[in-house]
């Protein structure tokens, strides 16, 4: 799960944002002849990690998604799995933006992103969220930055997060997979609020993991250790280390 804290902050003004965002996108393939492209993924994952936190119990989830992109680097997104956190058992992403190069070296994606929790968003667990995105690639390496001013959590209110994937290609058909996170949190009350464990020193987290990818019958098979320097003391079980399978699909 996120964390087990619930949310009651409202979210309707930044799901009006969102939704503008979405419409003009959706403007972006209405008002041009331009080619559009379909595409889709399904995985399995042995334990759904976010951002370095369990988001079933340890358990493992069944994900997918579909994508419409317009030649001109306009898309429309969605993307779903299970969870095991409040009274939902899903969460569904919505996604509109907008990625192309600025030069030869280097690419941009920009964009919105909601997260859904149906029948786990009611007066109690308020989990829904948003956040906006930017990631600039080069070559294997990819740089991110998301921003929330509402994000999960009761009393947690402006989250950054900061990232690097790097693949590093170690064989024709094996892959160095390295990732970092820096979970950035308004102050240090509103990142205690957010792990619900603790107490927790400082105002942020780590996530990282290293892996290894591969290409099976089509599909991406990838095995990696995952984990956070949240303290063990805080009782956070679902932030420590693990291995995580995994198995998707494009198509």
């Amino acid at each position: 799960m996120k964390t087990m804290a619930t949310k009651t902050t409202s979210s309707l003004k930044q799901g009006k944002k969102l939704g503008a965002i979405a419409v003009l996108v959706a403007s972006c393939f209405a008002g041009s002849a331009q080619a559009v492209a379909l595409t889709g993924n399904v995985g399995y994952v042995s334990d759904y990690l976010f951002r370095g936190i369990s988001q079933t119990n340890e358990g493992m989830a069944l994900q997918g998604g579909m994508t419409l992109t317009a030649d001109s680097g306009f898309y429309l997104s969605t993307w779903g799995s299970n969870i095991k956190f409040g009274n939902g058992s899903m969460e569904l992403d919505i996604l509109a933006g907008w990625t192309g190069k600025l030069n030869d070296d280097w690419t941009i994606d920009v964009g919105a992103m909601q997260y859904r929790y149906p029948n786990g968003d009611n007066e109690t667990d308020q989990f829904n969220f948003n956040e906006f995105y930017t990631k600039l690639i080069y070559k294997d390496l990819v740089l991110g930055f998301a921003y929330s001013d509402d994000y999960f959590g009761t009393g947690v209110n402006e989250y950054y997060y900061l990232s690097a994937d790097y693949t590093y290609v170690l064989h024709d058909s094996l892959s160095l997979l390295l990732h970092l996170g820096q979970n950035q949190f308004e102050d240090n009350a509103q990142y205690n609020t957010f792990v619900a464990a603790g107490p927790l020193r400082g105002d942020a987290y780590l996530d990282w993991s290293v892996g290894l990818g591969t290409t099976v019958l089509g599909s991406a098979l990838q095995l990696k250790f995952a984990s956070t320097n949240i303290e063990g003391s805080a009782g956070c079980n679902l932030c420590d280390g693990r291995l995580v399978l995994s198995l998707s699909k494009t198509f």
